[in-house]
């Protein structure tokens, strides 16, 4: 759960780039991540935004607006914001403005499976009094003041009011101690990949997201709203890469245009020559069937991945599914080869079920190959909704856009990414890029809110709290329709 909130927390960030232009005033003295001097070296999540009322103001932003301010109070708040501002005697859209509308950064950190957080926000002296005023906090050593009710611990450090979990002070004490005493050393301004970003400009939102294990490593980025498009600059270093990105020629823009629609995500990229790597997932993928160095040798100049989804029979649930195309040098070769990777899969996945494998019906020259797999995927992994209706499909089409080998864990996606593929125009992207991508936000904040239809499927016991995880996920993912990205090796930046 802790990974999924880390991930929501960064595509808040995406999501609420309106919440200020980029002419929003900047503290003096602060450059970029220029709030890391006052973090420790461990935390796994920064992120800083400001002019945060700006939010407000935007009604294209409301579904950001609504995410974030239930986003914040999850963590900040036992009460709702409404009867806080009853509490204060305050109007509760005010409330936020005053006391996250300025400047603000949050602060997270994970030690023995606790998370502990804090947040350094900037407001006038009239508002701590009038909480001090309404709330009545109990007082602390280091001058330290407690609101019982909303479980809070607080620090003014004019004119910024620090909070945190009133439970679990450690990181809120480690911050309100660097802004007694401001001394670099030891805080995350030292880290590498900060230091890295040290000449680029300012930004309303700057983010800082240290990757969990086993892909290790850290994400910086900075983000604007420019002429109604989000802005993102970004640099990402993992100790194990999530997905490989390999050099080559530039990437097929033209081939990710045919592909919009097609499913929730897209990438366009050059194929992997290097090593396999089982945790990543479509190595995973083509390992399980033991794609071997012929194969790879067959392998043209492009390679496609589409994320998809299908409904799950007699549900309204939505459940992804996994699109893999690769161009080829031999189509008459590649069938022969991907006929034999795809019964070995086959085999492989039926062995771990203690399953007898299922019998694949012959099949003509150029047609699609179809096993249903989902009774041993059902075994495999507990009945799980995603192994509920996994079909294996593989095909190979040659057309003016070339031969091609695609695999897919739905014939209907494989069915579309073969119609993208022959109706795309292959153009050469402009920037030289290696990997190109696109998310739908609406298209997978849909598919989310299915599940919330029936969430007993996920989880059986309690699924109150998979509920509200999964409604907020998707009410800021559709603050953000569409995400582009281009990457380049070696995956340094966006």
């Amino acid at each position: 759960m802790l990974s999924a909130l880390r991930v929501l927390h960064a595509i808040t960030v995406l999501c609420v780039i309106g919440v200020a232009s980029a002419t929003s005033a900047l503290p003096p003295g602060d450059g970029v991540f220029g709030s890391a001097t006052i973090v420790p070296a461990d935390v796994g999540v920064v992120v800083h935004v400001r002019g945060a009322k700006g939010l407000r103001a935007d009604a294209d932003m409301l579904p950001a607006q609504a995410a974030l301010l239930r986003l914040a109070g999850s963590r900040v708040l036992v009460q709702t914001w409404d009867r806080l501002a009853e509490d204060l005697g305050v109007d509760a859209s005010s409330l936020v403005d005053l006391l996250l509308g300025t400047d603000v950064t949050y602060i997270e950190r994970t030690r023995a499976g606790q998370v502990e957080w804090a947040i350094v926000t900037r407001i006038e002296q009239p508002l701590l009094d009038l909480f001090v005023e309404k709330l009545k906090p109990a007082t602390a050593a280091g001058g330290r003041s407690i609101y019982p009710v909303q479980q809070v611990a607080a620090a003014w450090r004019p004119p910024n009011l620090v909070l945190g979990p009133s439970d679990r002070t450690a990181l809120f004490d480690e911050v309100v101690g660097r802004i007694d005493a401001p001394n670099a050393e030891g805080s995350l301004a030292g880290a590498a990949d900060l230091v890295a970003a040290n000449g680029w400009d300012t930004a309303p939102v700057e983010v800082v997201w240290r990757h969990e294990l086993p892909t290790g490593g850290m994400t910086v980025f900075t983000a604007r709203a420019v002429d109604g498009q989000l802005r993102v600059r970004h640099r990402s270093r993992f100790d194990r890469a999530p997905i490989h990105v390999a050099s080559g020629a530039p990437a097929d823009a033209g081939l990710l245009r045919a592909l919009d629609g097609a499913g929730i995500a897209a990438l366009v990229m050059n194929p992997w020559r290097g090593p396999l790597d089982k945790q990543e997932i479509v190595d995973a993928f083509l390992l399980e069937g033991r794609i071997d160095d012929a194969m790879r040798s067959n392998m043209g100049a492009r390679q496609i991945v589409v994320v998809g989804d299908a409904a799950l029979d007699g549900t309204s649930v939505r459940v992804p599914t996994l699109g893999i195309a690769f161009e080829v040098r031999d189509p008459v070769l590649a069938e022969k080869q991907w006929d034999g990777w795809g019964q070995r899969c086959v085999e492989s996945v039926s062995a771990r079920a203690n399953m007898p494998p299922p019998v694949r019906a012959e099949s003509a020259t150029g047609t699609v190959r179809l096993v249903d797999i989902a009774p041993a995927a059902r075994s495999i992994f507990a009945d799980h909704p995603f192994a509920r209706s996994v079909r294996l499909a593989w095909a190979t089409q040659s057309g003016a856009n070339g031969a091609w080998q695609i695999i897919a864990t739905d014939p209907g996606l494989l069915d579309k990414i073969g119609t993208a593929i022959a109706g795309a125009e292959r153009m050469a992207d402009p920037d030289d890029a290696h990997e190109l991508g696109t998310i739908s936000g609406s298209a997978l904040a849909t598919h989310l809110r299915s599940w919330n239809t029936a969430p007993a499927l996920f989880v059986p016991e309690s699924p109150e709290p998979f509920v509200q995880g999964v409604s907020l996920a998707a009410d800021i993912l559709a603050a953000a329709p569409r995400v582009r990205w281009r990457a380049r090796a070696p995956m340094e930046g966006v």
